[in-house]
């Protein structure tokens, strides 16, 4: 008689379901990206520095997760376009600081605004989720985060800033 191998059942449905979660973000990301004439990189990188202005581009580095040759050119665009400020911090002279220019935080807050935009839906899926299953699905989170961190091997996978 051949032994069946069991699946982790679990860990399966939970890797389907963030991967789920995760395209449905992503391409509503993309759509809105696309709506306001932004690129994905660039979506991704306004957004991240809209509520840490300033931030350093090594930090935003570390927050998008995005190529460095991406990154500098979703930047680029950002700031040709006026919406990011690209200066040098003095006391490091290394060291690129980014913030978000008038423009850009009125660029910011029209796209939150929208009400077919990724934010506006999103709020509205989550309104409908109690406070608390809310908060401790964000604990859930940065538990099993957490618990992936400690036993991946350091270089393997990918990302290793996190």
């Amino acid at each position: 008689m051949e032994t069946e191998q069991k699946e982790p059942v679990r860990s399966t449905a939970m890797m389907q379901s963030f991967w789920n979660v995760q395209r449905h973000l992503v391409r509503a990301a993309h759509q809105t990206a696309q709506e306001n004439g932004l690129s994905l990189p660039q979506f991704h990188s306004l957004m991240t520095i809209a509520p840490r202005s300033p931030i350093t581009q090594k930090e935003l580095a570390a927050y998008t997760h995005l190529p460095k040759s991406t990154l500098s050119q979703s930047i680029e665009g950002l700031v040709q376009a006026e919406w990011v400020i690209r200066e040098t911090n003095p006391d490091n002279r290394r060291e690129v600081v980014l913030r978000l220019s008038d423009h850009g935080r009125q660029f910011v807050e029209t796209i939150k605004r929208q009400e077919a935009g990724m934010q506006q839906r999103l709020e509205h899926i989550l309104d409908q989720i109690d406070p608390a299953v809310f908060e401790q699905m964000l604990q859930t989170h940065a538990q099993i985060a957490e618990g992936l961190k400690e036993i991946l091997a350091p270089g393997n996978g990918g990302c290793t800033d996190d």
